[in-house]
């Protein structure tokens, strides 16, 4: 036997086999190590932008980058030299040391953050001592740190800083020469001459402030070579030992198989498209779909303000701009962030036409939330699934079962795409304490970041949002954000963050105009180009507006509408409010032709919903379609979906979300009947449309209840009465012009100081302002900090499915499940398979209503209870099942909330796929 075959690593196990009777029992540590390190290094190759970042920041050659990222990726795992770690598979200890384990070595700490603590002692001592980078190396192990919180924090969040010594989980001999020897062996493979002489020649506080910056990035990294690494069907296990020269050839070969199946690395752009090649169906272009195609493009990150009125084509405009930035080889692909899922499956269906045409190659467009028949298409083009198991008994999740599990959710795989739509959540999330984003910011790398009606976000979120500016901005990537009404303060502070990013300062927002395109790039700091863009006639328009604070009034108006065989929308500011309306309206007009429409649905409900407005309401809905039919919906409906009503009606809002509904009233251009008129001449013939708005009665002087009697459930949705009470004297003029009011009403509302509301609403003005603080405060601490590098920092990293990324009242995710034949069944079915079904079955419900449920006391429901939540892919963690029983006149279920005081308040629960999910009265 040679020594390296004797070598004493071969004697550790990094993966074990589930199946005891297929194939290896297990695959060598070593081996595992090496497969990590072959991934990355390939990865790196390939994803040339990736390289050049870290190129940029460390100013090394590319060879010397690949070198080092090698080695590290290959000491990943060193918490599994542990005898901590190896004792969990008893057999193996002791067919591989010839002993029994030490009862006293407890495996109590996961072995990423073992591996930061073998790092920090014994190993950089062991650096330090044979001086691995000539005299400076004390001063570079600074620097080191990053990388080895990095790559030991492959697990999706940074290794857990600790006090304990690593002789508590480690044999002090056995274990230390083992990993030491390992780790000499990587340190010759991978750091050759040229790369120790360059980090030598590095100075040590610019390596340490480059390595913290990058590490984000490099994390990243980790996770996706760790998880391509540990599937089996592109990695298979080997127990035997082999050189490691040998196995490092037969590494390289999989890891370049792996990536070709991976589908993570960008796409070839498609080159001389035009507009009319992406954009067919639309025969003249708007005023701002011709700047996009036209204006002169920056180098390098820039960021783009497009403020034009809902039906400008804001999302053509931003997807050829995209398109020219990939093109001209400054971005590699684009993600689309929508405010809820919504609007983002409305996106999904605008982009699903063009996106192929963008690249040369076969790239894969994904959803966050989708149609069923459109998701499951997607359902495995990432990765396929790991035959390999959870390794339980290893007490941790292995990396193939974690990254399956984030890949099954279409929310987290659409960042990864080369083209991806989602909530702006999924995109936020890359910047929170949150399991993971180190990953989403590696999707997000080199993309086009497209933000959506991004006046939406509150104070929170824009927090959030200014965060994942700076990093998007650090990492050399382009923002476009879009917006129909935002306050200049919003628009200054986004730019600043964008700005802040590229370590640099933005001028000061001064145009007044309206439409407006605000662009920056960091190749030109001193220059804010404010452009003025003119608006399409069939978007310029006078509405008018009543003011009615009479409910009767309003239903009269609808009733009205349908009878002269019209259509019309509510849309309210609560599902309680939702729930009033139908049961008022159904007195007046036939429950059939009343579609009730918020978020408390089942998502695959829910879909079908959406999908069912659009038919009648959307581009191709006609008067059969139309006539005589009431949308009564929340605020789901105001935002990027496609459909057009002829009479609206909505409760009293901020104006930006009015100016945002009425959008969505007169549309598309219709004769008088209701039918489209495909002429691009044409003019509408419903006459001057008319918004109604339903608020409480207009006073001068009103008291600081005066929203919140005549609206109690909408009070708390925005909290802002002053807001409210401006946005009702504006509407008092009776009419507004589109697109000359919507720069002054926006400041008029927002921009104005307190100080000028009247006296009854200043206190709850006051209280307002110090929760917005407070909210950015608290965006400011859960966000993760650039400069500090991949570090928890003394936070604590949650799981994705309970990090904040918007505030809010807590809830939670309830799965609707029936019992049918003996046995519990997801309430939604088709033909997807039974794991998608949970999603389809799932809504979001606040805590206060719905914390838990009573367990069944039938023996047999409660039986059947515990393999249902190990079926659910957060293995019932982080959501609640609500068992639905049959009942006389729908399915019925208990359920306890509790409030933020902590009282209980048991509450009966019934759900239709018309309906949607709603309390029983008591007595009913």
């Amino acid at each position: 036997m040679s020594t390296e075959d004797a070598a004493a690593h071969f004697a550790y196990w990094g993966k074990a086999n589930p199946d005891q009777e297929r194939g290896a029992q297990f695959h060598r540590l070593p081996f595992h190590s090496l497969d990590v390190a072959a991934v990355g290094a390939e990865y790196l190759r390939r994803a040339r932008s990736v390289r050049g970042l870290l190129q940029q920041a460390l100013g090394w050659d590319a060879d010397v980058v690949e070198g080092w990222l090698a080695f590290w990726l290959a000491v990943h795992d060193l918490g599994k030299f542990s005898e901590a770690f190896q004792s969990q598979k008893p057999d193996l200890f002791l067919s591989l040391r010839g002993r029994q384990p030490n009862a006293a070595k407890v495996y109590r700490i996961r072995h990423d953050t073992l591996g930061f603590l073998f790092w920090g002692e014994p190993l950089a001592s062991r650096v330090e001592a044979e001086g691995w980078f000539g005299s400076e190396t004390l001063d570079l192990l600074y620097g080191c740190d990053a990388w080895a919180r990095a790559v030991t924090g492959h697990h999706g969040q940074p290794p857990r800083d600790t006090s304990e010594s690593w002789e508590s989980h480690f044999d002090r001999r056995d274990d230390a020469d083992a990993a030491l020897t390992f780790v000499r062996a990587m340190r010759d493979r991978f750091l050759t001459s040229s790369v120790v002489e360059t980090v030598a020649a590095t100075d040590p506080d610019a390596f340490e402030q480059s390595s913290r910056a990058v590490s984000w990035w490099v994390a990243g990294v980790a996770v996706l070579a760790d998880w391509l690494g540990s599937n089996t069907d592109f990695f298979p296990y080997c127990d035997q030992v082999l050189p490691l020269d040998e196995y490092w050839l037969v590494a390289q070969e999989r890891a370049k198989t792996a990536l070709d199946a991976a589908g993570v690395l960008p796409e070839v752009v498609r080159e001389g498209c035009s507009f009319s090649d992406l954009f067919p169906s639309i025969a003249a272009p708007s005023p701002l779909q011709d700047w996009a195609m036209s204006a002169a493009l920056a180098e390098g990150p820039q960021i783009h303000l497009l403020e034009d009125v809902t039906g400008a084509g804001k999302t053509e405009a931003a997807v050829m701009l995209a398109y020219r930035l990939m093109a001209a080889g400054e971005a590699d692909g684009f993600f689309i962030g929508l405010p809820t899922m919504a609007t983002a499956n409305a996106m999904y269906g605008r982009i699903s036409e063009v996106y192929r045409t963008l690249f040369a190659g076969s790239p894969s467009l994904v959803l966050a939330h989708g149609q069923r028949n459109l998701v499951e298409a997607f359902a495995g083009t990432v990765l396929p699934s790991d035959p390999g198991g959870s390794d339980r008994d290893e007490m941790d999740e292995t990396a193939s079962a974690r990254c399956t599990a984030w890949l099954a959710d279409h929310n987290k795989r659409a960042l990864l795409a080369s083209a991806g739509v989602g909530t702006v959540d999924q995109a936020l999330l890359a910047v929170l304490h949150s399991r993971h984003q180190s990953l989403r910011l590696l999707g997000l790398f080199r993309k086009v970041l497209i933000i959506d009606e991004v006046h939406a976000c509150d104070a929170y979120m824009q927090r959030v949002l200014e965060s994942l500016l700076a990093f998007h901005a650090r990492a050399g990537g382009s923002v476009i954000l879009l917006s129909a009404t935002m306050p200049v303060r919003m628009k200054q502070a986004l730019l600043k963050a964008f700005a802040c990013g590229r370590e640099s300062t933005v001028p000061a927002c001064g145009a007044e105009a309206y439409p407006l395109v605000t662009s920056w790039a960091g190749a030109a700091p001193t220059s804010l180009m404010e452009t003025a863009v003119a608006t399409r006639d069939v978007v310029r328009r006078r509405i008018d507006v009543r003011y009615e604070p009479r409910r009767e009034a309003v239903i009269d108006a609808i009733r009205e509408a349908v009878v002269a065989g019209r259509c019309a929308c509510w849309m309210r500011n609560t599902v309680a409010d939702a729930l009033e309306a139908f049961a008022l309206l159904s007195a007046h007009v036939p429950a059939s032709a009343i579609i009730l429409f918020h978020a408390r649905f089942a998502l695959q409900d829910r879909l079908e919903i959406e999908q069912q407005i659009l038919d009648r309401f959307g581009k191709d809905g006609g008067p059969a379609e139309r006539a005589g039919r009431v949308v009564i919906a929340t605020q789901v409906a105001e935002q990027s979906l496609d459909a057009d009503w002829d009479l609206l009606i909505s409760d009293l809002a901020p104006i930006d979300r009015l100016i945002q509904r009425a959008g969505r009233m007169h549309r598309h251009v219709r004769d008088a009947e209701g039918r489209r008129l495909p002429d691009a001449d044409a003019t509408d013939q419903r006459g001057t449309p008319c918004l109604w708005v339903h608020g409480p009665e207009w006073h001068e002087d009103p008291g600081e209840d005066w929203f919140k009697e005549a609206f109690p459930k909408s009070a708390l949705v925005y909290p802002h009465h002053g807001h409210l009470w401006r946005t009702a004297r504006l509407l008092r003029r009776g009419h507004m012009s589109m697109p000359e009011d919507a720069r002054p009403f926006i400041e008029e509302v927002f921009g104005a100081d307190d100080d000028d509301l009247p006296e009854g609403l200043t206190v709850q003005a006051l209280q307002v302002a110090g929760a917005i603080s407070a909210d950015a405060s608290q965006a400011q601490q859960n966000t993760v900090k650039l400069d500090k590098g991949y570090a928890r920092g003394g936070i604590d990293w949650w799981d994705e499915a309970k990090t904040p990324s918007r505030l809010g009242e807590a809830s939670n995710t309830v799965v609707l499940v029936r019992w049918s034949k003996g046995r519990f069944i997801p309430w939604a079915e088709g033909d997807f398979p039974r794991r998608h079904a949970w999603a389809y079955s799932s809504l979001r419900v606040p805590e206060r209503l719905i914390a838990t449920t009573a367990e069944p006391t039938d023996p047999e429901r409660k039986q059947a209870l515990e393999p249902l939540l190990e079926e659910l892919p957060d293995k019932g963690r982080w959501s609640i099942v609500l068992p639905l029983e049959a009942g006389a006149e729908g399915w019925f279920a208990e359920a306890i909330g509790v409030t933020g005081r902590g009282h209980e308040t048991r509450r009966t629960w019934r759900y239709s796929s018309f309906n949607g999910l709603h309390e029983v009265e008591p007595g009913i």
